[in-house]
């Protein structure tokens, strides 16, 4: 029984450190959800739960957090970085993946307000993948002080629906400034 107890105890502190070590996740109201928190620059957004896979990195000055789904077929990227040029950053995540994409259709390119009545430029197309299927890139951009933080979501184009296309909806409209 005692040796029942110390491996329950074990885990119990296994999990425990794992969770505090992430700090930036909170309980959201919704059990499919998180608060992601970032102290710089401060803001919060709403993220599934439910991903694979959670990756926060930090590349050249640009923080990101990586949710992967369906084994690495759609992620969901919360990136934050130093400027002031939302057109640079969007063009540059554009580059980022035009070798893989033909036939690209230009489904927004527009400065939309979110139910947080946040201003921000939403960019997404459709295109053809290396993999010669149809996909999507959606992407959202929020410009405050020196920083631009934005978040992305790359699928194939007939998944966005159901509970991927809520999760999408979800962290664009659940996106604050803290």
């Amino acid at each position: 029984m005692r040796r029942m107890l110390a491996v329950g105890a074990l885990i119990f502190v296994f999990f425990a450190v794992q969770v505090a070590q992430a700090g930036t996740f909170y309980l959201h109201d919704h059990p499919s959800y998180w608060w992601y928190v970032v102290d710089d620059p401060a803001f919060s957004v709403i993220v599934p739960s439910t991903g694979q896979n959670y990756i926060e990195r930090s590349i050249f000055g640009m923080d990101s957090l990586l949710i992967t789904f369906r084994d690495g077929a759609i992620t969901m990227e919360v990136n934050s970085q130093p400027s002031t040029d939302v057109e640079a950053v969007r063009s540059s995540l554009e580059a980022r993946y035009k070798p893989l994409v033909k036939n690209v259709t230009i489904i927004s390119n527009q400065e939309i307000t979110t139910s947080n009545n946040l201003k921000c430029l939403f960019y997404a197309y459709e295109a053809t993948g290396a993999n010669g299927k149809k996909v999507m890139l959606r992407s959202v951009f929020f410009q405050r002080g020196g920083h631009v933080v934005y978040l992305t979501y790359f699928l194939e184009a007939d998944q966005f629906k159901d509970d991927l296309r809520e999760y999408w909806i979800r962290a664009v409209n659940g996106f604050e400034w803290n």
